[in-house]
């Protein structure tokens, strides 16, 4: 059972990526900074390219490229769901949570992007905003909001985090049931840590 919240696209790249899809099946969340509990599974060895920047070497096993020049490692056995060549989405088998991932051409104020956003957006039923603020992922000026919701009379938790690198803006995104939060978090926050920017 697909279900999808939607939480209305930002205008423009990652001000139009930023989509707050409250989503039992599809959505944008930025998550928080912290990475208790992640592995890292990216390798960052790099070799220079054009005009001093870098790419991983490689990737370790599990982890797919994605057409909106990044790479993740998403859990196996979760049903994928392409969006664009830029936005894909992951579901548990159970249906209980959704991982998402996307890229934009970066515009304007990551932060102002966002609130306009949350403005704008139709959060659902029950929206309460736990936080939506700056941060830093990896080094990159960052943006974190969580919030939670009811969906078709369920409880959720959505956690978004959105960075700018390189001129485009990424997200890695959940949404999960409550009851689950700390197998949830542990699993986004492992995901989280895989996402590379190629």
């Amino acid at each position: 059972m697909r279900r999808r919240i939607v939480v209305a696209a930002v205008a423009g790249s990652v001000a139009a990526a930023l989509a707050v899809v409250l989503v039992v099946r599809g959505g944008e969340e930025p998550g928080s900074e912290d990475t208790a509990g992640a592995s890292p599974a990216v390798t960052r060895s790099a070799s220079p390219t054009v005009a001093g920047t870098s790419r991983p070497a490689t990737l370790p096993p599990g982890t797919r490229r994605e057409a909106g020049g990044f790479a993740w490692a998403p859990p196996d056995g979760w049903r994928r769901d392409v969006q664009t060549g830029a936005e894909i989405h992951y579901t548990s088998p159970d249906g209980d949570q959704e991982l998402a991932a996307k890229s934009s051409l970066a515009r304007g104020d990551l932060l102002e992007t966002w609130r306009t956003s949350e403005r704008n957006a139709h959060q659902g039923q029950d929206y309460v905003k736990i936080r939506l603020e700056e941060t830093t992922f990896r080094g990159h000026p960052a943006v974190v909001w969580e919030y939670t919701f009811t969906l078709k009379g369920l409880p959720w938790h959505a956690r978004l985090l959105g960075f700018n690198a390189g001129g485009k803006s990424y997200q890695i995104n959940t949404w999960y049931r409550p009851e689950n939060g700390t197998a949830a978090l542990k699993t986004y926050e492992r995901v989280k840590e895989s996402l590379t920017v190629l």
